[in-house]
């Protein structure tokens, strides 16, 4: 069939890129900004049944103040000594003068002697604001309030800075916005670097820049379209890893056709035959390849947590335009530009002797087992690093160092307690007026709790039917072991009260504390799911039940030294606290899918070789000879392009790219390269179990 496809799409070339140019030209024009769909608040991605998420929904019910925002004000001397009378005195008439400002959306701003630091060098001041943090007017009252403070203490030798959750929203979107733009320019210098270095011209360079671009723009589109017309939400980190997934998994797939189109051109067939060829065979792999990241990330719909789950359609239907590209698009352009794609090289025409590929074909043909044992007990090592992994949810110190809200925060953990940058919230909600004795006793007990350092008098609501006690924690918030106080002994204590009525614990470390509940539980529903997917899409492909499953164990296994190796990297050897909550999802996602695909491109070959009447070690070394280019080439681009995102000085997506490019140089350099092959050829012909492992002709 993909033969006959391959005929089709070299005879019609013209039309098919005149139908891409149409479509895509009609898409664009006609979506909407896809950043009026992204949300970077964690919280709104909860679901409603956690404890949390519905404190937070009755909260704003019973206090309608509490539902707007507010801006912290954080002044302190540029010399970090005490502040004196002096400066209380200008901190006081600069937030009388911020008052007199009226600007847009700044209800009033308040200060004064009790919002002192214990250790005198910290001054706080509360802006109140209308409206949702998400607002553009919101975010632009902040910068006004900014921009007003720069010019009233520029030379005092006060500095001031602004944080809460609308200052942390404004300094993501910036940074993320510049992060963007690191990611896009050198990923796009990798994809042009790269392949004209393995091929030897400038032409096939520009081919994956020119056919993923136009891929990445239809998709963000046609992903607009969709948000809009379905009514959901994106990640703000998502465009970053959109560029990241389609340059990616885009170069590898146009590698996978390129390496197919030299090697039958080298045979001495004419272009249009070579084109047709490449897509009959390399197609196969491109199909299914595409397929598994497609299920994997189609796991993601399984995900209680709205962030996670947000990605799934997003990365789907990324994919899919990429893989109609891969076997529509790029073909197309191929049969046009012909040999020309190699130009100005000459070397291309003829196969290199006694390359390194073939000689390591030959030692894994002569001594599998051995191979196989060293291999596994190297990856086996890396994975003892998962017994050390530990979560973090501080998502505003993911943030660069030198961003005004985390400097901010940094300052408030510097001279207030710890749980003073974010209290916890203990909310009562009755149908009658409340009792004031057991408010009381309510707030003691609390104030005896494990983990609190204090609480504040029960605030009640205007109708008298609600409270809100305020709990001051004796941990960082975000800290692993705050959110171990507030799921445990801070709930049971709040839970075990004698009041009529419903009792939650909300704020920031119950969110994360829940957050961290449905990410266990995400990852107990996605790791199965997906490799149920994989499994049913490899055992069709490769019509076998036995080498799906060695594959699948090969990729669980790299998965694991994956995340050993990012914990011993980023809380052993570096100083984090520990790793993004929701890498060992996205790396289970990626690494699987992405190592997967590798896996996919070595078993069709051994597949064809066996097919050709190879013997399993024969097939083995044959496929390491042909293949090893391939998968190494497309293993260095994808693995650089993950990195790239270690330069965007966030250290959420600098984590997630240095992790999944580990995990892409496991799966293609060792997995893919040498593992698998070696156990193919240690098994034998029982690797093809049921089947004899021949293809369909």
């Amino acid at each position: 069939m993909l033969k006959s496809f391959g005929q089709f799409i070299v005879k019609w070339r013209w039309l098919v890129i005149g139908t891409w140019s149409i479509a895509g030209a009609l898409i664009v024009s006609l979506s909407p900004n896809i950043q009026d769909y992204t949300n970077n608040d964690q919280a709104s991605f909860l679901p409603s049944s956690y404890e949390s998420a519905e404190a937070q929904k009755l909260a704003k019910e019973a206090f309608p103040q509490s539902g707007e925002s507010s801006a912290l004000i954080v002044f302190k001397r540029t010399d970090n000594k005490p502040l004196t009378a002096d400066d209380k005195t200008s901190i006081t008439q600069g937030v009388t003068g911020l008052n007199a400002q009226k600007i847009d959306k700044v209800k009033g701003a308040i200060t004064g002697q009790q919002q002192l630091s214990p250790d005198g060098k910290v001054q706080l001041a509360r802006a109140s604001l209308s409206g949702q943090p998400r607002d553009e007017k919101t975010l632009d009252a902040v910068k006004a309030v900014r921009s007003y403070l720069s010019d009233t203490f520029s030379g005092t030798g006060i500095e001031h800075a602004t944080t809460g959750q609308v200052a942390v929203l404004l300094d993501t979107q910036d940074s993320f916005s510049k992060a963007q733009k690191i990611v896009g320019i050198v990923t796009i210098l990798l994809i042009l670097v790269l392949p004209g270095i393995i091929f030897r011209s400038p032409i096939a360079a520009f081919l994956p820049v020119v056919s993923v671009s136009i891929v990445f723009l239809i998709s963000n589109s046609v992903l607009a379209l969709a948000a809009k017309i379905f009514d959901f939400e994106l990640s703000a980190q998502l465009n970053s890893l959109l560029i990241v997934v389609l340059f990616g998994i885009g170069t590898d797939y146009i590698l996978f056709l390129l390496f197919r189109y030299r090697e039958k051109l080298r045979s001495g067939n004419h272009t249009r035959g070579a084109v047709s060829f490449a897509l009959s065979r390399a197609g196969e792999a491109i199909f299914s390849a595409a397929l598994v990241v497609i299920a994997a990330f189609s796991a993601l719909f399984f995900a209680k947590l709205g962030s996670l789950s947000a990605l799934a359609p997003a990365l789907v239907i990324s994919v899919s335009v990429m893989l109609i590209a891969s076997l529509t698009l790029v073909p197309a352009l191929l049969a046009i530009v012909g040999e020309r794609i190699f130009w100005p090289s000459k070397k291309w025409m003829s196969a290199p002797q006694g390359s390194i590929s073939k000689n390591v074909g030959g030692f894994v043909a002569r001594k599998p087992g051995t191979v196989s044992v060293a291999v596994l007990i190297l990856l086996i090592a890396l994975s003892s690093g998962i017994f050390s992994y530990k979560g973090d949810f501080d998502i505003a110190s993911s943030l660069p160092e030198n961003v005004e809200s985390v400097q901010a925060l940094n300052s408030l953990k510097a001279s207030f307690p710890e749980g003073a940058s974010s209290p916890t919230n203990v909310y009562v909600f009755g149908s009658d007026p409340l009792d004031q004795n057991r408010l009381g006793e309510l707030v003691a007990n609390l104030n005896n709790t494990r983990g609190v350092a204090n609480t504040l008098p029960a605030q009640l609501s205007p109708d008298g039917r609600s409270a809100n006690i305020t709990v001051i924690l004796k941990e960082d918030p975000s800290s692993d072991k705050a959110l171990g106080d507030v799921a445990g002994p801070i709930r049971d204590t709040a839970h075990a009260a004698d009041i009529p009525g419903k009792i939650l614990v909300g704020g920031e470390t119950a969110t994360f504390a829940d957050i961290r509940a449905a990410t266990n539980r995400d990852l107990s529903v996605i790791l199965p799911v997906a490799a149920g997917l994989i499994f049913i899409i490899l055992a069709i492909l490769l019509r076998s039940l036995a080498a799906p499953i060695v594959m699948l164990l090969i990729v669980g296994l790299v998965y694991a030294a994956t995340l050993g190796t990012a914990t011993y990297l980023f809380t052993g050897i570096g100083d984090a606290a520990g790793l993004t909550f929701f890498l060992p999802i996205i790396l289970y996602v990626f690494v699987v899918a992405i190592g997967t695909d590798y896996n996919i491109l070595t078993a069709t070959r051994l597949r064809e070789e066996n097919t050709e009447g190879h013997d399993p070690r024969k097939a083995a070394d044959m496929t390491i000879e042909h293949s090893s280019a391939t998968v190494i080439s497309a293993g260095i681009i994808l693995a650089g392009t993950f990195l790239s995102l270690a330069f965007t000085g966030i250290s959420l997506l600098s984590q997630m790219g240095l992790s999944v490019s580990i995990g892409i140089a496991l799966a293609a350099f060792l997995a893919s390269i040498i593992l698998l092959p070696s156990l193919s050829a240690l098994i034998g012909k029982r690797f093809w179990w049921p089947s004899s492992g021949r293809a369909r002709r």
